[in-house]
């Protein structure tokens, strides 16, 4: 009998430290270091859009529409700063928007109220038919287009955007 409470402790003990080193792997993704001004620019040298495109602007979180227009959310609260990059001709269904939140903690549900909330009939005449919204450390981007405008620019924008920064982090947001 105290043979096998041996051999049965044994087993446990080792379970015990495969269970310990098998676990899930938690790996701590290093935050992008850089402007969101710069990511933008990183991101368009690696997938080019074939229109013109403007600079990466601040959202102005004291105009009352902007986090609505550019975010798709109400309130500025969790956000630290956010950038916007659109087609300089207003009827060309495009959007580029990366945004630094205050608390990682929070940032899957910033991103599913950004997913749910953007209008992707924010411009006359035309849709973005595609939506991606993706995170890595405490960035969010989210990409919409019109994918007869720029076919396979938002599934490239999201590879730009994991060659930029690293890992993505949770959940990928696709819609289109």
């Amino acid at each position: 009998m105290k043979k096998i409470i041996a051999i049965v402790a044994a087993l446990v003990v080792v379970l015990g430290v495969f269970a310990a080193c098998g676990g899930e792997k938690q790996s701590e993704i290093t935050p992008y270091e850089g402007t969101l001004e710069d990511l933008t620019a990183k991101l368009y040298e690696i997938q080019p859009v074939e229109f013109m495109v403007g600079p990466a602007m601040q959202v102005d979180f004291a105009d009352e529409y902007a986090p609505s227009t550019y975010l798709g959310v109400e309130s500025t609260e969790g956000f630290k700063e956010a950038t916007w990059s659109e087609s300089m001709i207003g009827a060309q269904a495009y959007s580029l928007v990366l945004a630094r939140v205050s608390d990682t903690a929070k940032i899957e549900e910033l991103k599913n109220a950004m997913f749910n909330g953007i209008n992707t009939r924010k411009w006359i005449c035309v849709e973005a038919d595609q939506l991606r919204v993706v995170s890595s450390g405490d960035i969010i981007m989210l990409i919409m287009v019109g994918s007869e405008l720029a076919p396979g620019v938002a599934d490239g924008m999201v590879e730009a955007f994991k060659q930029t920064v690293g890992e993505l982090s949770g959940e990928t947001l696709t819609r289109g």
